[in-house]
């Protein structure tokens, strides 16, 4: 059977957790993509930019060529190129070469000193290359074998390309800034979705601090199919342990109501009476904790304000003959973030056991100081030093230690320890009877 302390909780670190987890994902793979997106583009620029440059030079060499056949049968013709004067000003950045066996080699004004490669190629090769020219400028060549004459002819191109190298420098920065924008939008709009996509998460996770508060006593299962199952068991089990719960105490307090009757006629019989009335004590203490807990729901929240006045007057029902004033001192501020039974069980047998001791007055002190600090005080007869110490002994059974003072208090630590929290006895400065004070800390987030 649940424990009647249970209670059902979410901590918003697991959706929150979640939520970090996909952002983090998005985002590492958001800077793969727009970089891969960022290198891909920038290399693609460079390598269309450098392909049409090439396909240039390759053209002018089949020119100079066709141009330059008569070199292999008679003098040294014009060193230009028809159509373009380029070739003939010293370091211009345009530059060629023609190189056949026998043959001296003709070379282009521009080139001036500065030696362009001059290996041989077979007729049909063809390279691309990449150099540094004269003024340590980026070059591309092109250099391609032909067969002219009848001779094996070697032709070599070359342009400065500079003034383009600049031009894909800025492309690239500026294709960096495209890609940045778009990552940021990318993460804007990521964002947004995750956000939306866990929206029924967080609301899931409040309908559970709804639960835990006692406002509600069920979770909306309007939720992803995903989680829907995981949200339908959970009811399932609230509703299971609120039936548990219920059937447990009814059938503590049906069995109180059946074994009074016989035990009285046992007492006065006369036989075995010592421990029938330690039965019948112990059968009164489960039903005045049955009343006391009242019918709320198993996560409820104690408004202590509304329920004193009937708690009181209960207590000062089954103890009618005493005549006892009950008083008591709550601020409104004092939230009370615990299960409501559970807090009507342990400031009514507090109160129960100060009544029962008590020859007039009773004085219930509640204060919100580090947690929740309730101090009940009786004028009664009280506890000696010695008892008093008994009480305090760690791991003592209250029950045992000092006679009439037993199975109530006992209840009370119990729950006390429930929820981590601290009692303390000791007497009364004002009343001279016995003051019992319980500090509760206030639980973690929900």
């Amino acid at each position: 059977m649940p424990s009647p302390h249970a209670t059902f909780s979410v901590s918003p670190t697991a959706s929150r957790s979640l939520e970090r987890s996909l952002q983090t994902g998005l985002v590492v793979s958001f800077l793969v993509l727009v970089f891969i997106f960022w290198w891909g583009g920038t290399l693609t620029s460079r390598l269309l930019a450098e392909s049409s440059v090439h396909a240039r030079l390759a053209k002018e060499g089949h020119a100079l060529v066709q141009q330059r056949s008569s070199f292999l049968h008679g003098p040294l013709l014009q060193n230009h190129l028809a159509g373009n004067t380029a070739y003939d000003i010293p370091l211009s950045g345009r530059y060629y070469r023609m190189d056949s066996p026998n043959q001296r080699a003709i070379v282009s004004r521009s080139s001036w000193e500065f030696p362009l490669p001059d290996s041989p190629l077979e007729p049909g090769v063809q390279q691309r290359l990449s150099d540094r020219g004269p003024n340590n400028e980026p070059l591309l060549l092109w250099r391609g074998g032909f067969q002219a004459g009848g001779a094996p002819v070697t032709v070599t191109v070359a342009e400065d390309i500079s003034a383009i190298e600049k031009r894909w420098q800025a492309f690239r920065m500026f294709f960096a800034l495209l890609s940045f924008v778009l990552l940021l939008a990318l993460l804007a709009v990521q964002s947004m979705i995750v956000r939306h996509l866990l929206a029924p998460v967080d609301a899931l996770r409040e309908d559970l601090r709804r639960v835990e508060r006692g406002e509600i006593k069920a979770v909306s299962e309007q939720v992803p199919s995903e989680i829907a199952p995981l949200v339908q068991e959970f009811n399932r089990l609230l509703v299971r342990f609120e039936q548990r719960l219920r059937q447990s105490r009814n059938a503590a307090g049906n069995l109180a109501h059946a074994l009074k009757g016989p035990l009285n006629l046992l007492m006065r019989g006369g036989e075995g009476s010592q421990h029938a009335e330690r039965i019948a004590q112990l059968i009164d203490s489960e039903l005045t904790r049955a009343r006391l807990a009242g019918r709320g729901s198993a996560s409820q929240r104690l408004n202590l304000s509304d329920e004193l006045p009937a708690l009181c007057g209960l207590l000062q029902q089954v103890y009618s003959d005493k005549h006892i004033d009950i008083r008591y001192n709550i601020p409104t501020d004092v939230v009370w973030p615990h299960d409501r039974q559970d807090m009507l069980e342990l400031i009514g047998n507090l109160l129960d056991n100060a009544v029962k001791w008590a020859e007039s007055v009773v004085i219930l002190t509640v204060r919100h100081v580090d947690g929740i600090r309730l101090e009940v005080e009786d004028d009664g007869p009280g506890v000696s030093a010695a008892q008093l110490r008994q009480l305090t002994e760690r791991g003592a059974r209250l029950d045992e230690s000092v006679a009439g003072h037993g199975l109530g208090l006992s209840i009370v630590k119990d729950i006390v320890n429930t929820y981590q929290g601290n009692l303390e006895f000791s007497r009364s400065s004002r009343l001279g009877g016995l003051r019992v004070t319980v500090l509760l800390n206030e639980p973690g987030p929900a």
